[in-house]
Parts: C-alpha cells; sequence; structure tokens
C-alpha cells in the first residue's frame, strides 16, 4: 500500500512538472475538441439516437434520470464556475507574483479544493438538490423534460468519449513518460523496446470492447445509483486492463508476468482510484497520466522485490 501512496504522490509530481503539463494540455485539448467538434457537426444525429432511447422510458423515470443527470450537471457547472471567479480573483492578488512553476501548482490546487469542496457539499446536500430539481421537471411538459433529458445524455456520451480518448493517448504516450520515470526510479530495469506497437493494439481492443460493453449494459444507466457503479465498473476495467499491458508489455518478460497476477488486489486499487478521477471535471484528464505512474511504480516495484 506504501508503494501506491508513493505512486499516486509522484504521478501528481509529474503532472506538475512542465514538460508534463504541456503535453497533457496539448492530449487534453485535442481529445475535448475532437468530440467538440463532432458533436457539432452531429448533433442532429445524435439527438435522434438518444430520443429513441429515452422514448423508451416511462414519465417517471425519465423524470428521475432527469434530475439526476441535471444535478450532476449543476454540480459540475459550479465547480467550473467556483474556479473561473476564484483564479480571476487570485490572478489580481496573488498569483501576479508567484512564478510560473508555483503558478501551475496553485492552479491546480484551486482546482482540486473546489471539487473537493462542491462535492462534500452535493453529498450532504444532494438529496435536497435533486428533490428541487425533480419539482422542477414536474411542473415542465413531457416534451421538454424529455427533449432536455436527451441533450444531457449527448453530453455524457461525448464526456465519456473524450475520457476514452485521452486513456488512449496516455497509453501511446506511456513508453516516453515511462522510461523516463524508469531512468530516475528504477534505472537497471530493462525495457522491451519492441512491445510498444503490440501494447497500442492492445489499448486499441480493449476501447473497443469498452464501446462494446457499454453498449449492452446502457440500459442500466437509466437506472439511479446502479448507473454510478456501472460506469465506475467499466471505467475500472479498462484503466486496469490497459495500463498493466502498457507496464507489462515495456518491463516484463513471459516469466515475469505471472507476478502480475498475484497484485491483483493493488492493480484494482490504483485502476479504481485513476477511474475516480473520471468523475471530476478537468481532473479527470490528469487521471490517465497519475494512474499510468501508480500502476508503474506499483509493478516494478513488485518485480524488484521479487
Amino acid at each position: 500500500m506504501r508503494e501506491l501512496f508513493n505512486g499516486f504522490l509522484d504521478g501528481i509530481e509529474e503532472v506538475l512538472r512542465r514538460r508534463t503539463m504541456i503535453v497533457l494540455v496539448i492530449f487534453a485539448t485535442v481529445a475535448a475538441g475532437i468530440w467538440a467538434i463532432i458533436g457539432m457537426l452531429y448533433w442532429e444525429h445524435f439527438l435522434t439516437f438518444s430520443d429513441r432511447l429515452v422514448e423508451w422510458l416511462p414519465f417517471a423515470m425519465l423524470r428521475s434520470n432527469g434530475a439526476w443527470m441535471l444535478s450532476t450537471f449543476l454540480w459540475v457547472q459550479v465547480i467550473m464556475l467556483t474556479v473561473a471567479l476564484l483564479s480571476l480573483l487570485l490572478t489580481v492578488t496573488l498569483y501576479r507574483d508567484l512564478p510560473k512553476k508555483d503558478f501551475t501548482r496553485a492552479a491546480v490546487w484551486l482546482l482540486l479544493g473546489a471539487t473537493v469542496f462542491w462535492t462534500v457539499v452535493w453529498l450532504f446536500k444532494g438529496s435536497a438538490i435533486y428533490d428541487g430539481v425533480l419539482k422542477l421537471l414536474t411542473m415542465l411538459p413531457f416534451d421538454t423534460v424529455e427533449n432536455g433529458v436527451s441533450a444531457l445524455l449527448i453530453f455524457y456520451f461525448l464526456y465519456n468519449a473524450a475520457i476514452i480518448t485521452m486513456l488512449f493517448f496516455t497509453s501511446l504516450y506511456s513508453p516516453v513518460l515511462l522510461r523516463r520515470i524508469r531512468e530516475e526510479v528504477y534505472p537497471y530495469e530493462n525495457v522491451h523496446s519492441e512491445a510498444e506497437l503490440r501494447s497500442l493494439v492492445y489499448t486499441a481492443r480493449n476501447t473497443l470492447l469498452f464501446v462494446a460493453a457499454s453498449l449492452v449494459l446502457m440500459p442500466l444507466l437509466f437506472v439511479p445509483v446502479l448507473n454510478i457503479f456501472v460506469q465506475l465498473l467499466l471505467w475500472v476495467w479498462l484503466v486496469k486492463d490497459t495500463f498493466t499491458y502498457d507496464v507489462g508489455a515495456l518491463f516484463f518478460n513471459a516469466k515475469e508476468l505471472r507476478l502480475i497476477k498475484k497484485g491483483d488486489k493493488h492493480i484494482w486499487a490504483v485502476a479504481a482510484v485513476t477511474a475516480l478521477f473520471n468523475f471530476f471535471p478537468l481532473l479527470n484528464f490528469a487521471g490517465p497520466f497519475i494512474g499510468e505512474i501508480m500502476m508503474f511504480r506499483y509493478l516494478v516495484g513488485l518485480k524488484s522485490k521479487a
């Protein structure tokens, strides 16, 4: 467990490094930009598909899910607004005197603090917020509620697609990232360069399996509470399988790969921590980098002790 915690701290430290932050911002911008453009270009097609899904739902379930989705959407917007207002205020007062490195670090901690604060608020007052939104939806005509839920469902799909794209980019970049960390932490470990292409193919395969599983389990997304666990489970599986292979292919031979099976409990813990980042806006883009580093620290640390 200590190795996991150290890996988490190393991941945060690495993300705050200027060169890594630049790569992360580029990847995040491209991932978000791709799906934003696709969403704008094919909005009507997405809306038609989403409407057909929503038509199958009873009005009571539609209101319940609409209230849950709108409450989540409000949570995201409150976090973004808080970060924007505090950033504006602190830029005028404190940030202007900070070096670039400290400015980036302060911005990350500000985002993390706002996320934690509003998450705590929603945990304690979430039911009241949900009830208020539900009452609002009860007063609206059915068509208005249906159209609103359809639009929120599209945003959910696009958000999920951006997350998966970011994870794919991280896996693609992992040989560069992990080699650099390996030189600092485990310089004596050998690297299997020929594994990079196999790792890329494996990540692409996992992505397709994730999409297929998401489509099969889509009806469960309309069941409150259960939908959160289903989505989290899918994310955890994708992270665990992808990052385990990224690290294993680079630093393990066939015999050493058996060690990975002995660390399943901790591997699932790494994947769960990484997947939880996906519930927090903006921080979700840093999650794959931190998770990849955590998986590297744990698996290679396990190997070095064997």
